[in-house]
């Protein structure tokens, strides 16, 4: 048991080590840190902090979902207990690989609020498997919008259409998961690392994935409506940075660029989301080094929205506290 969490803990230290040697390799070889810093110091803060607002509101539309569906299958929980659990899983999902961390939500949600951890993940998982999909062809309409805005895109389309391809997979497994018949659902649950542990409670995930399987319409609505949000930290950020580029184009380039956070070579896709931006954004004539500030932004108003997660971790530690007195 110590031996698999130590090579755990050396894996996820190599992957951090790879996200930081490939800023580090574009910061110092490829573009000019002077520039970097005066783009990232000259910005509008007031726009700045309008994006961390339109991110938060994001979350908690994506937390008030959950919310939505726990309730429906017939948990009487409050709202605030499953939005410190959703904030603590998001700020999990910025430091780990594929952004997994957030598997970590129903664990919080069973902690503060007392529901069922397998209700939890089935009301994420196959919400997850509906935004994962919907992510994945709004990638698809970003690049065909890139597609026709330029005509020397070959190896970075095809780059963008893996990682794109592999998101509306997952979630199409995610999917399966939560509403295909039982027998084929555990075949798939055996073979899934972050899954497989609730095998053996396959018959409670499938009976509440049922459950949840009415609001497909509420699940689609809000991630729409989340979307809209993304796009609009977007466009507050560019417009702090006072880059020419519209809400439609940030709205269409949001789930292209972020589907790279999901690729689980680096925590959150660390390196590989930036170098992705560069190439996108360049395609629509602004500079690399204002598209790399403009990454880095993104992340820091992403991580510091997210650190309002600390309160999980923070109530799991005053529970403990109590319990042990």
């Amino acid at each position: 048991m110590k031996t698999t969490s130590y090579r755990k803990i050396v894996y996820f230290l190599l992957q951090a080590l790879a996200g930081i040697a490939i800023i580090a390799y574009i910061t110092l070889y490829k573009l000019d840190l002077t520039e970097i810093t005066v783009a990232i110091k000259n910005i509008h803060i007031a726009y700045f902090v309008l994006a961390a607002l339109a991110y938060f509101i994001h979350n908690l539309l994506f937390s008030y979902r959950l919310f939505y569906l726990i309730q429906h299958i017939g948990h009487k929980i409050a709202y605030t207990g499953v939005l410190i659990s959703h904030l603590g899983g998001m700020l999990v999902a910025d430091i780990t690989p594929g952004r997994s961390g957030y598997i970590l939500t129903p664990a919080f949600i069973k902690k503060i609020t007392g529901a069922r951890a397998t209700d939890a993940m089935v009301c994420i998982v196959a919400p997850e498997g509906l935004d994962l999909v919907l992510k994945g062809a709004g990638a698809m309409l970003a690049l065909i919008y890139l597609l026709y805005c330029t005509n020397s895109f070959d190896l970075p389309a095809t780059t963008f259409l893996m990682a794109t391809s592999a998101l509306i997979i997952l979630g199409c497994l995610l999917l399966a998961v939560s509403w295909l018949d039982e027998t084929y659902t555990k075949r798939i649950l055996n073979k899934m690392p972050l899954l497989n542990r609730f095998s053996d409670q396959l018959s409670q995930f499938k009976h509440s994935g049922i459950k949840i399987k009415k609001n497909i319409n509420v699940i689609i609505i809000l991630y729409m409506l989340g979307w809209f949000f993304c796009g609009l930290q977007w466009y507050f950020i560019g417009k702090a940075m006072n880059l020419p580029i519209t809400y439609l184009e940030f709205f269409l380039l949001h789930p292209l660029i972020t589907a790279l956070m999901f690729i689980p070579l680096t925590p959150a896709g660390l390196g590989i989301m930036e170098s992705g931006t560069i190439i996108a954004l360049g395609l629509l004539g602004i500079a690399p080094t204002t598209s790399f500030a403009f990454s880095l932004l993104v992340r820091i108003n992403i991580i510091l929205t997210d650190a309002t997660g600390i309160s999980a971790f923070l109530y799991q530690w005053k529970l403990s506290l109590s319990q042990g007195r």
